[in-house]
Order: structure tokens, then C-alpha cells, then sequence
């Protein structure tokens, strides 16, 4: 219904299920598609294409529930056995050596990390500080097979893209094969909102309009906020970028969040644990931190190209009228050689040592460079080892 008078949720979803069988795009012709539900995208090859921004209107408008995405490509993928590493990876190199390579394959996505040992967290000064991943082994760089040499003794993997730092053979580093991601999904041209009342935004938390989670050759594509009751836009959250690769968000708004307190709300642009995502030409405004890498280990090699971010605040409750300044920032564990490039920054950014902070997120950032940003904000560049800012 183009109205916006009925619910179209099980007609978009009936179409997006149709469109799965074998890959295909579905086309929301312009109007106003009322969603009372959410719209999830299960299968590779699948793209939803409006007719424009604010052309196409998408108006979600259920409360929440917490931790969801109102357009959900994926369910975030697994990992397989281990391929335990017979030495430690090496910086800059795209070979790794294990024991056995036995059924890896060209083409085939992998993931390859490491357990979060109480060597790692001394090594960075971070005992007592690092604790939310602690014994666990967490994928530090997703990357694809392009040759596999089992002739070899340790058999050899190259991959895609090299290593932006060392993996240690005493923290367990090994390669798993990354399974159930999707390919070649996209969201373009439409407008959204999911906008309720404050009081209701304050209800639940993280509540993000696009997350793509476990996506591989993905784009977010001329989508823009709005508000489809009044001045606010969004719940919460605006796009969510969580363990995935070659992603790109282009082209993009987010803006007027209307929880902005602690616990992970007010994010518009956000990424978690994904490798080589770019987001160019995109504009934040009025999130609690506009531009955000967040939770765990391995954001690396992103590139925020162009963006600009205004207006970042941070509220205490929903009754807190005046707030404090919100920076776009690295938030969490370590993420390394990421790129801001010509972006405007009117609030800030910062890159640093966060200490107990959300739950010990401690070193933030490493290797990470401010290349020609500009803007009325403050950059903060604290990092770990080394970090650079050129231009600025």
C-alpha cells in the first residue's frame, strides 16, 4: 500500500522471499510504505531499490525491540574449525602458514584471529582494563582465499588483503573458514524512519534502520533519514555495519536520533568487527556519535571518505534537555588502520585510551590516520603505538 494507510510488511516481505529463490532486486515504486514489522534479507543476490529519496518512503513504526535492525541483511555468519597457524602472521604479509590446509579452497571466506590471552592484554598494557573478550578468540581480519598451496610443508594460504598487523602463534592464532555470508545485497534510493515517541525511544536500546551483519560485496546506497512524524528520524541507530567485508555506504544521511544515552543508542553510521568497509560521501547529524566503530576486536582497514558529521550530543535521560558534546570516535578494542580522509568533523573525533569505559573498551585505536580533515571540532589522537594526522 503506497498510502502509507495499511501495513506492507508481509508484502515486502512475500517479495524479498520471492526474490531469494534465485537473486533479483525488488523495486518499491514511489510512496509511502507503512512497516510494522521489520524486513530481513536471507539469501545472496537480493537488492531492495526505491525510487529515490524522498520518493520512496520507508516508515517503520514498532518500538524497537532492542538489538534489531528494521531492514536486516544477514544473521552474521559463523566460523568453522580451526587451521592453526605453525608461525606467527606477519604485518603487511597476505601469506599464512598452517598446519593443514586440507579443504580450503580459492574464493572461500575466511576469517583469521586470535583468544584475547593474558599475554595479548599485558603485551598492550591492558590487564585489568580488557576483560569482555578476554579467552576468547575473536576474528581480527576477514578476508578471501586466492591460493592454496598444500605441497608445501607448513601448507601456505594467501589471501585477499595482507595483514595489517602480527598474530602471535602463543595467543592460539589460527584461520576459520566464514560461514553464511551473503553477497551481493544492497539497499538504494528510498528515505526511512522509525521514529516513535520519545518516551518510547528511551524504552529499548540499539535499535538501528539498516544493519548489515555477515555481508560480503555489500552496499547501502542514497538512503536518507527523515522524519515521518515531526523533527526526529530514528529510533536509535542509523546504520549498522557488523562483521562483515567490502561493504560500501555511499551516499548517505543520518540524522535526528531521538535516544541518545549511554548503552550503544545514537549511533548513525556504526561499524563492528568488519574489515575493508568504506563509507564515502555520507553526512551525520545530531547522533550521540555520528561515525562510530564499536565492540570488539577487528575493525580494520575501513576508510571514512568525505563524511561529514554536526551536531553530536550525548544526553543523560530522556528528560536531560541540554546534554554534552558527542564525538565521533573509535569506542572499543583496538582497531587498526583505518583511513579519515577529506571529511568534516563540526563536532570531533577522538582516538584513545577510553580506560574502564564501556566495559573496559581500554586502547581504542592503533596505526590509524586523519589524512586532510577538516571542521570546527577537536581531533583527538591518543592512540596506541602509532597514529598519524596529515592535513589537518
Amino acid at each position: 500500500d503506497p498510502t502509507g494507510s495499511a501495513d506492507s510488511t508481509a508484502a515486502v516481505q512475500a517479495a524479498v522471499d520471492a526474490a531469494s529463490v534465485n537473486g533479483g532486486v525488488v523495486v518499491l515504486p514511489a510512496g509511502t510504505y507503512r512497516l510494522d514489522g521489520v524486513i530481513t534479507v536471507l539469501a545472496s543476490n537480493v537488492v531492495l531499490r526505491g525510487a529515490g529519496v524522498g520518493q520512496t518512503l520507508l516508515h517503520f513504526t514498532s518500538v524497537g525491540p532492542s538489538n534489531v535492525s528494521h531492514v536486516a541483511f544477514g544473521t552474521g555468519g559463523g566460523f568453522g574449525a580451526d587451521h592453526v597457524l605453525t608461525e606467527d602472521g606477519q604485518r603487511f604479509s597476505a601469506e599464512v602458514r598452517v598446519t593443514d590446509a586440507t579443504g580450503l579452497t580459492v574464493g572461500m571466506d575466511v576469517a583469521l584471529g586470535f583468544i584475547i590471552t593474558p599475554g595479548f592484554v599485558a603485551d598492550h598494557g591492558m590487564t585489568g582494563v580488557w576483560q569482555a573478550f578476554n579467552g576468547t578468540w575473536q576474528p581480527f581480519y576477514l578476508r578471501t582465499i586466492t591460493a592454496v598451496d598444500t605441497a608445501s610443508t607448513p601448507h601456505t594460504v594467501t589471501l585477499d588483503v595482507p595483514l595489517r598487523d602480527g598474530m602471535l602463534t602463543r595467543d592460539g592464532a589460527s584461520l576459520r573458514v566464514h560461514t553464511g555470508l551473503l553477497h551481493e545485497v544492497g539497499l538504494e534510493d528510498v528515505s526511512i524512519s522509525n521514529v516513535v515517541t520519545r518516551a518510547q525511544a528511551w524504552s529499548v536500546t540499539q535499535v538501528h534502520a539498516v544493519g548489515m551483519d555477515g555481508v560480503a560485496n555489500g552496499w547501502v546506497r542514497n538512503v536518507h533519514s527523515y522524519g515521518a512524524t515531526g523533527g526526529d528520524h530514528l529510533q536509535s541507530g542509523g546504520i549498522l555495519v557488523k562483521g562483515s567485508k567490502r561493504v560500501t555506504v555511499a551516499n548517505s544521511i543520518m540524522a535526528q536520533a531521538q535516544h541518545r544515552g549511554g548503552g550503544g543508542n545514537g549511533y548513525l553510521f556504526e561499524l563492528r568487527q568488519s574489515s575493508e568497509v568504506l563509507l564515502v560521501d555520507n553526512e551525520a547529524r545530531a547522533g550521540r556519535h555520528n561515525f562510530i566503530q564499536n565492540w570488539g576486536f577487528g575493525t580494520t582497514g575501513c576508510v571514512l571518505l568525505r563524511c561529514v558529521s554536526r551536531d553530536g550530543r550525548a544526553f543523560a535521560a530522556d528528560w536531560d534537555p541540554i546534554g554534552l558534546p558527542g564525538l565521533s570516535e573509535f569506542h572499543h578494542s583496538l582497531a587498526t588502520a583505518n583511513l579519515m580522509d577529506g571529511c568534516t568533523f563540526d563536532d570531533g573525533f577522538n582516538a584513545g585510551n577510553r580506560g574502564t569505559e564501556s566495559t573496559g573498551a581500554g586502547h581504542t585505536a592503533q596505526e590509524n590516520v586523519f589524512w586532510n580533515v577538516r571542521g570546527s571540532g577537536v581531533v583527538r589522537s591518543l592512540q596506541y603505538g602509532h597514529g598519524y594526522i596529515l592535513g589537518t
